[in-house]
């Protein structure tokens, strides 16, 4: 993997210091171990030094998950729960959309939540938006009369006031360059349209017993900014939205994602014990998400994050 060396993406400061130091726990696509640093000007988290935008196919291999449907097919039970949870979340913040809306979802993936939004509004525009489609995915996807556009999201050529909903699910963190790609997204939305991304949170409660490096969080080498809500609504804000509010979200597979990199770093990546921890364990998963509801009621920050954001009208 090419790699290489940048700036804090917030403050644009280029001091720092390490706070964790890992691998590609998950997919094992590389076995090299970089460093995620917190920004000695704003505390911003990124990786650095972190590989160059050609090294996609090694981040991104053909197993990794949206690529290989690992969640997909009627009789997925992980598959149904989380397409209900996206669908949920989905409703709460698009209750309100008027008929005929045009929706975008940035970084959909295999399209589970862009099939399941034309089911639930058959009259929203849905388009869905990655750098790779494989090509089952793009005829089945086509086929059911969903737009498509496959580019990076930072060379994106987005249509100008488009869009009166933008969805940015678990995909900032994925950007090498979140404040373009943000500028690109405010431009593609109506003015009063909103954009909602959900995103890890570094402030998360339990990030602390795996700072070190095998926090889910951080989900090495393909996680290259990471926000807490202070610097994400900050970005927000500087790149012209105005920020309606910000939740904390229930982080199941963060906690197995920590879980299985602390083994796997510890017994190395053949780890047994870590398999009991693959993000597919139903109750596994509930169980941290009942945690993380109860830390959230009682006003502790999770590994996940919620924010609403609009183009001023």
């Amino acid at each position: 993997m090419e790699t290489e060396t940048v700036r804090c993406a917030v403050c644009g400061s280029d001091e720092c210091e390490v706070v964790a130091r890992g691998r590609d726990y998950i997919y094992a696509g590389s076995d090299l171990y970089m460093t995620h640093v917190a920004c000695s000007g704003c505390g911003h988290v990124y990786l650095n030094p972190r590989p160059k935008p050609s090294a996609l196919p090694v981040m991104y291999p053909p197993h990794y998950g949206t690529f290989a449907k690992k969640f997909q097919g009627r009789l997925n039970p992980l598959g149904r729960v989380k397409l209900a949870v996206n669908v949920r979340r989905f409703r709460k913040v698009a209750g309100d959309l008027p008929q005929g809306a045009r929706v975008l979802d940035v970084g959909c993936g295999d399209g589970d939540l862009l099939c399941a939004i034309a089911a639930a509004r058959p009259d929203v525009e849905a388009t869905g938006l990655d750098w790779h489609f494989p090509a089952p995915t793009r005829a089945a996807l086509e086929q059911r009369g969903l737009r498509l556009i496959e580019a990076p999201l930072e060379s994106a050529a987005l249509p100008r006031e488009r869009f009166d909903l933008i969805l940015m699910n678990q995909l900032v963190e994925h950007l090498w360059q979140p404040r373009e790609c943000l500028a690109n997204l405010l431009t593609a939305l109506r003015p009063g349209g909103r954009l909602v991304i959900e995103t890890p949170n570094t402030a998360g409660y339990d990030r602390r017993w795996f700072a070190a490096g095998a926090w889910g969080g951080y989900y090495v080498p393909r996680h290259l900014n990471l926000f807490d809500m202070p610097r994400l609504a900050r970005v927000l804000r500087e790149t012209g939205f105005e920020v309606a509010r910000q939740s904390h979200l229930p982080a199941p597979v963060i906690w197995c994602y920590s879980l299985q990199g602390a083994l796997r770093e510890r017994s190395g990546q053949d780890s047994r014990l870590a398999r009991l921890f693959e993000p597919k364990n139903l109750p596994l998963l509930a169980g941290f998400a009942a945690l993380d509801t109860a830390a959230a009621a009682l006003g502790r920050a999770t590994s996940n994050q919620q924010t609403v954001a609009r183009r001023p009208a």
